[in-house]
């Protein structure tokens, strides 16, 4: 099996441990590195490397054509602050062999969605590595591929869920990939129910959204019901 990593090479602690969480929300196996002399992968892995320009060891897009070279399975994004970026460094880097040039405030939904983007177009054999969903405090585990989910991953009382049906499996999974966040009842449509979403209304929604909490016991009732909106999972709160 190949295996897959996101690799963080910045000096900046804080925009690190920032980034780190973002992907390891997503389940992603993610390394940080504050210098080029720490990326160490194993031969056989596949990744994504985000470097800061200016890094020790890759602040300069000559170090960066150097540093891929030989790296058939290693696709860099290139990133810096707002104030630092220029059309000149912009070009110089891409022309050098890096997959884009990104800045260090993008929204973290603009974020995810990039290395999506980048996974499924330069590593399309790592399916993997973008169906599996795991809510910030790591205790639950959804595969969209394998349509499984674990609850309580990691203690005494971790359990698998085998009696979601496909449209509250596919509820939840929405819940749990925007977690903290107001997903409202037309977009649960459109994404459950695709070209049949124009026959459904918020009362079959909200039926499953019902039977979902009872099957999923005492993380059913992390899932909120937004009055006028739609729903909520509050995954951290207790």
């Amino acid at each position: 099996m190949i295996k897959f990593a996101l690799w963080l090479i910045t000096p900046d602690a804080d925009l690190s441990a920032r980034w780190y969480r973002v992907f390891s929300r997503e389940c992603f196996q993610t390394l940080i590195c504050a210098s080029v002399a720490e990326f160490k992968p194993d031969a056989d892995t596949w990744g994504l490397v985000f470097v800061e320009a200016g890094a020790e060891g890759l602040g300069s897009p000559a170090e960066l054509a150097a540093f891929l070279k030989g790296r058939k399975h290693i696709s860099a994004i290139i990133f810096c602050p707002p104030a630092k970026a220029s059309n000149q460094l912009i070009s110089a880097f891409l022309e050098s062999g890096a997959d884009d040039f990104i800045l260090s405030d993008l929204d973290e939904k603009v974020l995810i969605s990039k290395t999506r983007a980048h996974i499924r177009r330069l590593l399309p054999s790592l399916n993997s590595a973008r169906t599996q969903i795991c809510s910030r405090c790591g205790d639950i585990a959804l595969d969209k591929a394998r349509r499984t989910l674990k609850t309580g991953v990691g203690s005494k009382k971790e359990k698998t869920i085998e009696t979601l049906t496909p449209k509250e499996f596919d509820i939840f999974s929405l819940l749990l990939a925007h977690e903290e966040e107001v997903v409202s009842r037309g977009y649960l449509m459109e994404e459950v129910w695709k070209d049949k979403s124009g026959k459904v209304n918020t009362e079959t929604i909200d039926k499953h959204v019902e039977t979902l909490r009872n099957k999923l016991g005492d993380y059913g009732r992390k899932i909120r019901t937004v009055y006028g909106s739609g729903y909520t999972f509050k995954g951290g709160e207790r």
